[in-house]
């Protein structure tokens, strides 16, 4: 032989080639994750460099295969759920899965290929001699592409939607199955994944971008950082949660617009009080945002916001939204103006829903029911003032306005800073799910924003 090799290295070097699983040798990052004894669980960390997708596929590969050296895996055959977002996404998983997996141990049915990843007889999945198979079902198709069957093991790659990830949770639980996450999240919200890690239901393994961590040197880690637009960083280099859509239609926003009580930052002097509503297809819920305007000034402030959880009363809503005014100290009849869209939402058969909640705020705040009926109320909600091309136009004066530093959302606004990081102008599918509350705002903030008008909304300036 002239490869070079000694005889010893070559019987290594045939059984890595041969079984490259055996020689997997996680980094720390991964081994945490790998050690972790949570059902529920995910590791979050930069994008490409921090090695998920492989440490992910190492996880199933060992649950599959009974090899696992840190957790008892299931007796018998495994059956497995594997939810990445995208098909491009999906294609680098298969990539590291046929990379790792030990030769031999696949089902003679099932093939693989670059362009068309594992199959059995046309089926997207991996099948294994033991029975041990995985499913694969990008969240593309929506929850009824993974709907039926339970699973031992489900793993979700990147931030998916919340139904997506209420549908995974349904196949895992009747089997007390588990549950595991690899995701930076880049473009688009996660803050219901964060939430989960917060109140405990996932436990979380960070991966830092360090040399331990990546395999890469000090000045290789920089280069790459460095490779990045300084909006990008924090989420792609760094694997923070919080982050923009780099396609989201409001440009201009930046996690600056975003002020507390202690910025103290509205001037002490008459502003006009408005109310914007929405009332939610998707949730069939309630979303309210409450503003200060500066007409004179064509500046707005978000200062808080009221969203439903789920279907609600307009007996319901009228309460919650007197209760955050309250909050501020505010009376229902120095709201100055209000308006909502004219959609029904469910919320009633009648399409005047804006008249409805008028009346019940006046009812929960305490008027006679004589005079609600004479029309005596302190409220009245305006239809929002819709035509074609109003989303567009008014998505670009309020970017103007952010340009300009004339319009800034509070932190209390959670659901209206997710819409300012995310929305990408969809009106329906997965990516409106962030535009509801930006709706609301939109209907009682771009015409006191917009310089080429008045600004005052017909409203008396308190």
């Amino acid at each position: 032989m002239t490869d070079g090799y000694t005889p010893d290295e070559r019987r290594l070097l045939r059984r890595a080639l041969a079984d490259p699983l055996a020689f997997y040798v996680p980094r720390p990052g991964q081994l945490a994750f790998h050690k972790d004894p949570s059902n529920r669980r995910l590791v979050r960390g930069p994008n490409q460099i921090a090695g998920k997708s492989f440490c992910g596929s190492a996880e199933w590969l060992w649950w599959a295969l009974h090899r696992h050296p840190h957790r008892e895996t299931p007796e018998g055959p495994v059956d497995g759920l594997l939810v990445p977002y995208s098909d491009k996404s999906v294609k680098e998983i298969e990539r590291s899965l046929y990379a790792l997996c030990p030769k031999g141990t696949l089902h003679a049915r099932c093939k693989y290929s670059l362009d068309h990843g594992f199959t059995v007889g046309g089926t997207r999945m991996m099948l294994f001699d033991n029975g041990s198979n995985l499913v694969i079902a990008t969240s593309k198709g929506g929850t009824m592409s993974i709907a039926g069957g339970t699973k031992h093991l489900v793993w979700l790659d990147e931030p998916q939607p919340p139904d997506v990830m209420g549908e995974a949770t349904a196949r895992a639980v009747e089997r007390d199955g588990d549950i595991y996450q690899t995701l930076t999240p880049i473009g688009r919200p996660a803050s219901h994944i964060r939430s989960k890690v917060d109140d405990g239901t996932y436990s979380e393994t960070y991966i830092a971008p360090t040399p331990e961590n990546t395999g890469k040197t000090r000045e290789e880690l920089e280069s790459i950082r460095l490779g990045y637009l300084e909006s990008e960083r924090p989420q792609r280099f760094f694997g923070e949660w919080e982050g923009v859509s780099p396609d989201r239609l409001l440009s201009a926003w930046t996690d600056d617009h975003i002020f507390t009580d202690a910025d103290d930052l509205i001037p002490n002097r008459k502003l006009t009080i408005g109310l914007g509503f929405d009332w939610a297809e998707r949730s069939m819920g309630t979303v309210c945002e409450l503003v200060v305007i500066d007409p004179g000034q064509h500046r707005v402030w978000a200062v808080d916001e009221y969203e439903s959880q789920g279907r609600t009363t307009v007996e319901q809503d009228a309460i919650a939204v007197l209760a955050m005014l309250d909050r501020h100290g505010i009376p229902l009849a120095a709201v100055d103006v209000a308006r909502g869209d004219v959609n029904s939402a469910g919320k009633s058969a009648l399409t005047s829903i804006n008249r409805l909640m008028g009346e019940a705020l006046a009812r929960a705040s305490g008027v006679p029911e004589h005079a609600i009926r004479a029309g005596h109320i302190p409220l009245r909600i305006e239809s929002a003032r819709k035509g074609p091309g109003s989303v567009l136009a008014g998505a670009r004066t309020l970017n103007y306005a952010l340009a300009d530093w004339r319009l800034r959302v509070h932190e209390r606004c959670a659901r209206l800073v997710q819409g300012m990081r995310h929305w990408k102008g969809e009106k329906t599918g997965r990516g409106s799910d962030v535009k509801d509350a930006l709706d609301a705002f939109r209907y009682i903030a771009v015409e006191p924003l917009d310089s080429r008008t008045r600004g005052t909304l017909g409203a008396r300036i308190r």
